[in-house]
């Protein structure tokens, strides 16, 4: 089986380093690696070059002309790797690390002989060796996390959804379809995604086979969520106002999934945009800031409308106080 793998960057060249020493070691070789750089500016493309990376016949730096976000790095690595003379497409973000026999282990799972696999999920796990059970599981009014009785090896389930942590792609189902929706920037194009490819087959998970996700996060605490979390049975966690365009993103795309995938009315569209405001008003600082935005967003989402504010504008507007 040739496996031609796609790795999406930005600004972690250090990350992106350890992900493609991990690729380079597979005991199942790579085809190919395409490094899909998101107009990085930390000097990713002068240490590909610095450790002799970019010189490799077997690795492509496919670097766009400015940043598009997670989503339109996968739309441009399902693009560049689907154009390849490969069986499978392996994509993953530079904080993804495969164990040395991870594709392997894939690829000698029963399902990856079953012409009705479309996509095989690795099992994700934080670099403490927890699961990070949002990668995998299924999609019924929300997201619903695989359960942990499921990570059994020899045992390979159908997934409503996987994320881009590892996912494996037969190259004829990507070739069947259009790529990731590159305009939804940030947050659920994977689940898009995985919902096409649904229609073509299933999704199954091989838990013989680990990623680790060292998912660097920016989550903090303040004496809001401190206070909520310690007597509400869930744990939520605020969002600087500087990078609350990301969850405005993840509401319009989420919003936008669930009318195109689910019928969503108008009503209960309303309620899911109301929580969302909620957990503002709890959690966030600066709430009311939101607010505005959050409406916006969700009409967006509803529309089928993407404008998503470029990053480095939107915290020019926090910083102006047009936000």
């Amino acid at each position: 089986m040739r496996v031609c793998a796609a790795v999406v960057t930005y600004n972690r060249k250090e990350l992106l380093l350890e992900c493609l020493n991990a690729l380079l070691a597979q005991t199942h070789p790579l085809h190919s690696v395409v490094v899909v750089d998101n107009a990085s500016t930390d000097g990713t493309p002068e240490l590909l070059r610095e450790r002799g990376l970019t010189d490799r016949d077997d690795v492509r730096h496919l670097r766009l002309e400015d940043n598009r976000g997670g989503a339109g790095g996968f739309a441009a690595a399902v693009e560049a790797t689907r154009a390849q003379d490969c069986d499978w497409i392996w994509l993953m973000d530079d904080d993804a690390e495969p164990a040395p026999d991870a594709l392997e282990r894939l690829l000698d799972a029963p399902p990856a002989a079953q012409v009705t696999t479309v996509a095989l999920g690795p099992k994700v796990v934080y670099a403490t060796g927890g699961i990070d059970a949002n990668q995998r599981g299924h999609f019924h009014r929300r997201l619903r996390p695989l359960p942990a009785g499921e990570y059994r090896d020899g045992h390979h389930p159908s997934l409503g959804f996987l994320s881009f942590v590892g996912a494996l792609v037969r190259i004829s189902a990507a070739r069947a379809l259009d790529p990731p929706r590159a305009e939804f920037f940030v947050w659920g194009d994977d689940v898009e995604y995985s919902f096409r490819l649904r229609r073509l087959g299933d999704l199954r998970l091989v838990s013989e086979s680990v990623m680790v996700h060292k998912r660097v996060t920016h989550s903090y605490e303040n004496r809001r969520s401190r206070f909520w979390n310690a007597i509400l049975p869930g744990q939520f966690w605020p969002t600087p106002l500087e990078r609350f365009w990301q969850n405005l993103c993840g509401l319009r795309n989420y919003l936008w999934t669930k009318r195109e995938y689910e019928g969503q009315g108008t009503l209960s569209a309303v309620g899911t945009t109301v929580q969302f405001m909620i957990k503002a008003l709890l959690y966030d600082e600066q709430p009311l800031r939101r607010l505005p935005w959050i409406v916006r967003f969700a009409r967006q989402g509803r529309r089928g409308e993407f404008h998503t504010i470029p990053p480095a504008r939107w915290v020019e507007m926090v910083r102006a106080g047009e936000v």
